[in-house]
């Protein structure tokens, strides 16, 4: 399992591989955890469990955030820089794209987090 995490920090993966199984499938596995944790905050009375959640899941998620965008960029450069084909290279440019894409997301979910906390804790 390690090996795994390293070959993909290394960028050692096929652009495919990095894009899809390390970057997309766990977004959205994340994303609906993240959906979970949201609806255990207006659900459970205790709100220091509903807190511990949040950070739990935002540490997870920006751990998970630097090790795809890191393997994923460091692969797309080896696939634009290597000998593979253009079909290989056009996913490459679609994977930066991506990881961009995802870290515009990142940044307005963490601005709307903390204008959540703002508001509430205006109340």
């Amino acid at each position: 399992m390690l090996a795994y995490l390293i070959a993909h920090w290394r960028g050692d993966q096929n652009i495919a591989q990095s894009l899809l199984v390390n970057g997309a499938l766990p977004y959205f596995v994340l994303e609906m955890v993240f959906l979970l944790v949201y609806l255990l905050t207006f659900t459970t009375p205790i709100y220091l469990v509903s807190l511990i959640a949040i950070f739990v899941w935002f540490v997870c998620f920006f751990a998970w955030l630097v090790w795809c965008v890191v393997g994923t960029g460091r692969s797309a450069i080896r696939t634009l820089r290597g000998a593979s084909g253009i079909t290989f290279k056009i996913l490459a440019v679609v994977a930066l794209a991506l990881v961009v894409a995802v870290l515009v997301k990142t940044v307005q979910i963490v601005n709307d987090v903390l204008l959540l906390t703002r508001l509430t804790s205006i109340q």
